[in-house]
């Protein structure tokens, strides 16, 4: 779309013109889903997501003051949106515990647990996925939003700097700080943290 009229779209949306809203939208709707997808891989919930960033670019779209470009605008938007979506564990995904990945030479990730497995150990890593829930939502948020973003959803380190819109070394650094601060709440000495180093044996 053509900068002038970008604009001139911009400000009657901000005028309350529903039309130039929709040839807005229409331009945009297809990154904004591709975007949603690409963090939540799940088509139910990123087609809900973009619905959700639909309303907010009608209700926020006043506040865009061309400090950038719309698209940079309505990508962090639609970001934040995937991000709050996170958070609040709606992907809530089976997790068992710390390993060593000699393959990728990181020092922890997160690793589903094998799928054929008897009653008892499932109920073990059901445990210790709460027990992991818990302990992340003690972890201040940044931390919190990179360890999603790479040891659950896993994303490349280049995907996650352009979510964050953070430099690739800020982004390995933080996640280091991120797993050893995640450590550190799981070897609390009280529970349930104690039973974590128990249960994962």
């Amino acid at each position: 779309m053509e900068e002038a009229r970008e604009r001139m779209l911009i400000e009657k949306v901000k005028s309350g013109d529903m039309e130039a809203f929709e040839e807005l939208l229409f331009h945009y709707e297809k990154p904004i889903y591709t975007i949603c997808l690409r963090l939540l891989k799940d088509e139910e919930e990123a087609m809900d997501a973009a619905q959700e960033v639909a309303l907010k670019l009608w209700k926020q779209l006043h506040l865009f003051k061309y400090k950038s470009k719309l698209s940079t605008w309505i990508y962090r938007l639609t970001t934040n949106q995937c991000l709050d979506q996170l958070r609040k564990w709606k992907h809530k995904k089976d997790i068992s515990l710390f390993q060593q990945d000699t393959h990728k030479k990181e020092e922890w990730i997160f690793e589903k647990p094998d799928e054929e497995i008897s009653i008892e150990k499932q109920i073990e890593q059901k445990e210790l996925q709460a027990i992991l829930q818990q302990a992340l939502m003690e972890l201040k948020e940044d931390y919190r939003t990179i360890l999603v973003l790479r040891d659950i959803q896993h994303y490349a380190y280049e995907e996650i700097a352009e979510v964050l819109n953070i430099t690739l070394g800020t982004v390995k650094s933080r996640l280091s700080r991120a797993r050893g601060a995640l450590k550190k709440v799981l070897e609390q000495n009280k529970e349930p943290y104690q039973s974590f180093f128990r249960l994962k044996r």
